[in-house]
């Protein structure tokens, strides 16, 4: 053949070539369609009513989901044509999210451009909303804040900011939260969260029912807020030893309060109670070493089912024991009573003594005390189980109902009654 003949040839074949690839992209959009009009078919979530189908997705998503295309609900949009449809009518796979702020700008522009959406789609549904990352962006909080009156869970943590003053009102002074139930801070000591925002927060939200904070300095303020419906105020997280409040309790009236979780000086424990009257039913307290005062604080609250102390002394413990047995007034009814042990406490610390003195206060108190916790140092653990006289009596105590629990720090059980 000539060189044209195979210029030509080689033309032809270039053509067919780009026919069949032509076709063959058309074939295969044809089978993508038909895939996914039988996956469509066949998806039992497509094949079941709306309401059943939403609830199965709700129960995917995390209690504030990430904002990411790999988590739930934007991970719906990328399933299929049914599933997005499913996502996009469910209001409530929207009413929450996690918004990580970031450090680099197009993430935050992202964040700018996304928020508004995911917001718009939870409709009127009341929103929970968890802030957290470095370098906040007022524009992204200037949009949560025209959401205010929707707000009712807000958590804010492991912040970091380039100012001083954190921007949550730069820009947008955020109204009134009369849907706000429960307000959380934790991580975010030198942010520039000050306990004005904090107050400033409480005060926009008379409906507030669970506070958890975590501070880090004083305040002096005149005017003390009144906040009727807040039941739980918590300095900490559970199961760990309470924060302190920084006299937090001074600047507050909770007249509801039925949990408190705190770290606090008793002479302001003290004036927030008799200013208060709350009708409180649990009270967890830090380190405290007086024990008239302590007493003084307790008679104020004669309606307490449970009460716990950590990082406490053995002679206050001793003490404490001394004025059950000695006023049946004090907590009357008391149902639970847990103590943590000072980890500086040593083994002649909890003697004889002390073990006799607890079960005198047990046995006074055993008509209705239900559970006695008591917590050690890890060194002590195998050095404080009561005598065989003691035992034998707690062991009484417990067949009659009380459950008594002797426990080291790192959460080994070393002798349970009951």
């Amino acid at each position: 053949m000539t060189i044209d003949e195979l210029r030509a040839r080689l033309v032809k074949l270039n053509t067919e070539i780009e026919l069949h690839r032509e076709a063959l992209k058309s074939l295969e959009q044809d089978r993508s369609l038909v895939q996914r009009q039988m996956n469509a078919a066949l998806d039992p979530v497509a094949r079941l009513p709306l309401e059943i189908s939403s609830e199965i997705f709700r129960q995917s998503l995390a209690p504030f989901p990430d904002v990411g295309p790999l988590h739930a609900p934007m991970l719906l949009l990328n399933i299929c044509n049914t599933w997005t449809d499913i996502a996009l009518s469910t209001p409530s796979l929207w009413a929450a999210i996690h918004i990580i702020f970031p450090s680099g700008l197009s993430s935050t522009q992202s964040l700018k451009a996304l928020v508004p959406i995911w917001l718009q789609r939870a409709h009127n549904r009341p929103l929970s909303i968890w802030l957290s990352g470095a370098n906040f962006d007022y524009n992204v909080l200037s949009i949560i804040w025209s959401h205010a009156q929707r707000l009712k869970h807000l958590e804010i943590s492991d912040m970091e900011s380039d100012d001083d003053d954190i921007p949550l009102w730069k820009g947008t002074i955020p109204g009134p939260l009369p849907s706000l139930e429960t307000l959380t801070t934790h991580g975010v000591y030198g942010a520039g969260l000050s306990h004005h925002h904090i107050l400033d927060l409480l005060r926009l939200a008379p409906n507030l029912i669970e506070c958890s904070l975590e501070l880090d300095f004083n305040i002096a303020v005149d005017k003390i807020l009144v906040l009727p419906k807040l039941h739980r105020l918590m300095f900490g997280e559970c199961g760990t030893s309470p924060l302190f409040d920084y006299r937090f309790l001074e600047h507050l009236s909770l007249p509801g309060l039925e949990t408190l979780f705190a770290d606090a000086i008793l002479e302001s424990l003290l004036s927030f109670l008799q200013r208060s009257s709350p009708p409180l039913q649990e009270l967890v307290l830090g380190n405290e070493s007086d024990m008239p005062l302590l007493a003084e604080c307790l008679h104020l609250v004669p309606d307490l089912r449970r009460f716990e102390m950590w990082d406490s002394p053995c002679g206050l413990v001793e003490e404490f024991f001394a004025a059950l047995v000695q006023s049946p007034s004090l907590l009357p009814q008391l149902r639970t009573l847990v103590f943590h042990i000072n980890e500086n406490q040593t083994v002649d610390n909890i003697s004889i003594s002390f073990w006799t003195v607890a079960l005198r206060a047990l046995t006074a108190r055993r008509t209705h005390l239900q559970v006695f916790h008591l917590q050690v140092p890890i060194g002590l653990a195998s050095s404080i189980i009561p005598a065989a006289e003691i035992s034998a009596a707690l062991g009484e105590l417990a067949a009659d109902g009380m459950k008594i629990c002797i426990s080291g720090s790192d959460g080994e059980w070393v002798r349970t009654y009951g």
